[in-house]
This record gives structure tokens, sequence and C-alpha cells, in this order.
């Protein structure tokens, strides 16, 4: 994957600006280069970040605007809820005094990671719950809200088979076994190309969604469309879950782009040494697109939810009714 924190570096010595710190590079390797996988997660180190530069620098709420700006445009092209998360906290932010700037920011931050946490934990008390009985679990690509699904229903004394699929795109299968392994979860890791074989075991397939839309599809790593397909022949239950923070509220006016296209050099030509080889394209998306039709329901803050009940829901959450889809 490029390394496109290197940019943010860039675009601040054209501003005459100081070099970012090594931390900010190491929480922008983490975000924009997928250092770490799962877009709540991103979320969280975004607020991070921001909050390293306002107690650290002088021109930090500058520096913090500027880099939330970088993140949005990059790691938040498919994943709304990253750039929509930082548009938040900082509107409203230039009426406050300049000498104020600092403190109603990190106030701001402090606010919005404890309302984050609450309402993952209400997401994952109510997945588990609807989740009792499943005899296997099959979790593709990491998502830390997926992981903390998984590792609560063990704690809960549910007894499943866990598989996890290794993709190829970015390595989310094995981001997995870091969570899991240490939480002393017995994992079935199997190449992705065996899927069909692994959902076997399972009648129950958990996704992590980067972008909700309005119709209840949503958009998750490349081979989570492949699985979904595969799911309903097999009979197991395909869900998505997610915050309902990470609806794009653009889509209700029909703003549903395609996913960007990326390289994969780096994860396909990596160890081939021959002649040409630098002529070969590997370009492919990183996300698609799962219809609501392949989805059983969408595991929310407010319990589970049928795809087709995504559109009323978000409306009721955003007061769409009383003006335009931001």
């Amino acid at each position: 994957m490029p390394e496109r924190r290197h940019e943010h570096a860039a675009e601040l010595q054209e501003l005459g600006l100081a070099a970012p710190d090594d931390t900010t590079m190491h929480y922008l390797w983490q975000i924009v280069d997928e250092g770490v996988l799962g877009a709540s997660r991103h979320v969280k180190l975004s607020n991070e970040l921001m909050a390293h530069l306002i107690e650290t620098h002088e021109d930090g709420v500058e520096r913090a605007r500027l880099v939330a700006g970088f993140i949005a445009r990059t790691r938040g092209h498919d994943t709304p809820v990253i750039g929509n998360n930082l548009q938040l906290l900082l509107a409203g932010l230039d009426a406050v005094p300049a000498a104020e700037q600092a403190r109603e920011l990190r106030e701001r931050i402090a606010r919005w990671d404890a309302s984050a946490a609450e309402r993952k934990q209400r997401l994952v008390a109510s997945a588990v719950s609807h989740l009792s009985g499943a005899r296997g679990i099959l979790a593709f690509d990491y998502s830390s809200t997926v992981a903390a699904i998984v590792i609560a229903m063990a704690k809960d004394g549910q007894a499943f088979e866990l598989v996890v699929p290794e993709s190829r795109a970015i390595a989310g299968g094995a981001r997995y076994l870091e969570d899991f392994l240490p939480a002393g979860l017995s994992v079935s890791f199997i190449p992705d190309a065996a899927i069909e074989h692994g959902m076997q075991a399972c009648d129950a397939a958990l996704f992590g969604i980067e972008t909700l839309r309005a119709d209840g599809s949503f958009l998750n790593t490349i081979g989570s469309r492949m699985i979904a397909r595969l799911a309903g022949p097999m009979g197991v239950e395909i869900y998505g879950a997610t915050d309902m923070l990470k609806l794009d509220r653009r889509s209700y006016g029909g703003h549903r782009p395609s996913p960007a296209i990326r390289t994969y050099d780096g994860v396909l030509k990596t160890g081939i040494d021959m002649p040409g080889i630098e002529t070969v394209t590997t370009r492919a998306p990183e996300l698609e697109v799962i219809p609501a039709n392949l989805v059983t329901s969408i595991l929310t803050e407010h319990g589970p939810v049928p795809p087709a009940a995504i559109w009323a829901l978000g409306r009721e959450m955003f007061d769409m009714d009383k003006g335009e889809p931001a």
C-alpha cells in the first residue's frame, strides 16, 4: 500500500510549517496507511492524534485542522464516518475565542470518545444476545467491532467454532488472531480460497462495515460480497456490525460512488523477480458493495436492524425530515 502519510509532511512544508513529529507520522501510518485495521479504530486514533497535536504544539489547533482534512481526503474517501467524526469535532470552532480553542477541542474529543464507547458497549451486548446459540461464526477481514462481539460471546460462555479466512487484500485475518489468541479462543485460520469449506461449520458470518448506505447495503473489503452470495444456499446468515454514525447520509440523495481503486503491488509482486514484472498491473478495488438483499441484519447500537429499516432509522436519528440530507 502506498505510504500516503508522507503526503501530509509535504503539505506542511508547502505551508511553511515545521515537519510533523514522529508521533504524528506513526499515527498517520496507522490510519491512512492502515498499519492497524478497522474504521472504528481509525476514528479513535484520529481523535488521539488531534489531542496529541494540541497538547504538544503551540500551533496545535491549526495542525489538528490540517491533519483532519488530510485524513478525511485519504482514509475517509470510502469511509464517511471518519470524515464525519472530524467535521463534527471541528464544527463551530472558529466561533470560540482563539485562546480557548485548544481547551474546547480537547473537551470535545473526550466527550466524543466516551459517547462512542457507550454506543459500542450497547451494540456488542445486543449482538451477543442475538447470536446466542450460533454453532459457528465466520469473521472475515478485520473489524474491531466484530472482534469485540466474538470475544464477548466467548466470555458469555457461548460455545461456537470460529473460522477466520485470510484475505490477501490487507491481511485482515492475521489481525483477528492478535485479538482472538490472547483471549484464549480456538481459531480455524484458513486461506480465503477455502471460504466455502470453512462456511460449512458456520451458521453466521460477521462483517465490519466501512460505510453503511440508506438502502441497507454496505461497503466492506473485497471478498465480502462473494461470501454473502455463497451464504444463502449454505444456510449461513450474513450480519454487518456498525455504529449508525457510519451511515452515509449523502446516500439518501443518490450519492453512491464506486469504491476507489488501488494497486496491490506490495501484496502480489513481493518476492517475484522476473523480467517484465514491472509491466504487470495489480489495480483493483479495496472495497465492494454488499447488496441489502444478501444481508440478514445490521447489528447496531439500536439492536439488530433489517436492512430495509435502515432508511427510516437513519432519518429519525439524524432528524433528516426537518431538512435536506447532510
